[in-house]
């Protein structure tokens, strides 16, 4: 459902600068009494700009129990970070495998009208015959370098700046985890570990171990 409220920037970052400072979950109840005044905003606003950042997955949300919590690490921004680029990339991988099959195409085609040249000073075919090819050529040719025109964004030094910034993000997913664990301990000190289920049956999704009571352990 769409926010009702216009929601300013400036604001939905100081929300989200709270949910992440505080490193814990959140209920709808505990927002409305908090966010008025760490973001300016009225009390009525609050479930607009929780919806705003949901909507931007800059937060989780989570129904445990009888109500939803909310809550947000700084390392969830790099994640969905991570995944953004590696789209980016897979995307940049497939525009420079075009370039070059339309470079070597290009390169073929040129050859091709210089040999079919070639054969009008020998008098291999009639002119009108090779001629016709040769038009027909370098409208191809034309369509090629229209087509070259529009990967020229696919910028190496680029990809080399977004895989650096992916990197660092692989160093930073240890954090999540830890966040997630300093999350499951506060659950137990608020709940018990009914709560601590429910969270991780609610996170973990599929990767939840019930025999292990916690994420299941990845196979190398």
């Amino acid at each position: 459902m769409a926010p009702k409220t216009n929601c300013n920037s400036v604001k939905l970052n100081s929300c989200l600068s709270y949910l992440q400072r505080t490193r814990v979950a959140h209920t709808i109840k505990d927002l409305e009494k908090q966010l008025p005044s760490v973001a300016s905003i009225n009390g009525m606003q609050v479930k607009d700009y929780l919806q705003t950042l949901q909507d931007g997955n800059k937060i989780c949300v989570e129904k445990i129990g009888s109500g939803n919590w909310y809550w947000s690490f700084p390392s969830q921004d790099q994640i969905v970070k991570q995944k953004i680029l590696g789209e980016v990339q897979s995307g940049h991988d497939k525009a420079f495998t075009i370039v070059q099959d339309l470079k070597q195409t290009f390169a073929d085609k040129a050859a091709q009208r210089e040999e079919e040249e070639e054969m009008v000073d020998t008098g291999g075919e009639s002119r009108e015959e090779v001629m016709k090819e040769k038009s027909e050529l370098e409208a191809e040719l034309k369509q090629l370098q229209k087509e070259l025109a529009a990967y020229r964004d696919s910028d190496p030094t680029e990809l080399e700046r977004k895989q650096k910034e992916t990197k660092e993000l692989f160093a930073n997913i240890e954090q999540y985890t830890d966040e997630i664990y300093s999350l499951e301990a506060w659950f137990r000190t608020m709940g018990g570990e009914d709560a601590v289920k429910g969270l991780q049956q609610a996170i973990y999704g599929d990767e939840y171990d019930e025999e292990e009571g916690g994420l299941r352990e990845m196979v190398a």
